[in-house]
């Protein structure tokens, strides 16, 4: 149980540091078209595979606790990414990372309910 935890917690940490890096590279469309085909479709990803990762990771947090970490961290990259030269700061980000959160607080709550139901049948 506890090599599965700290797993959890290194792969939430892995992609909040990865994806902390993306957005504060100064060349941003340079990057392969794997990583930016869509900008708004790529804060829904990522902010989707956040929620899911931090509620692996730190599943005693309530879903309000999730919600806003994550929002304040979406909030943090526009503010940060204001004041950078190469980059600007937009609320369509933050709206498209806030339709991530409800898909990866979805797919979350489905995988759940169904893993909870096949260990209720064993």
């Amino acid at each position: 149980m506890a090599y599965t935890s700290l797993l959890s917690k290194l792969l939430f940490y892995t992609a909040l540091s990865a994806i902390t890096t993306l957005a504060f590279l100064p060349n941003y469309d340079a990057l392969p078209p794997l990583v930016n085909f869509s900008d708004l479709l790529n804060h829904a990803i990522a902010f989707a595979v956040l929620f899911i990762l931090l509620k692996i990771a730190h599943p005693n947090l309530i879903l309000k606790q999730s919600v806003t970490s994550l929002t304040a961290y979406a909030l943090w990259i526009e503010a940060v990414q204001y004041f950078l030269p190469t980059r600007f700061a937009s609320l369509s980000d933050v709206l498209a990372d806030s339709v991530g959160i409800l898909i990866g607080y979805a797919l979350y709550k489905l995988f759940f309910h169904f893993n909870t139901k096949r260990l209720q049948r064993s």
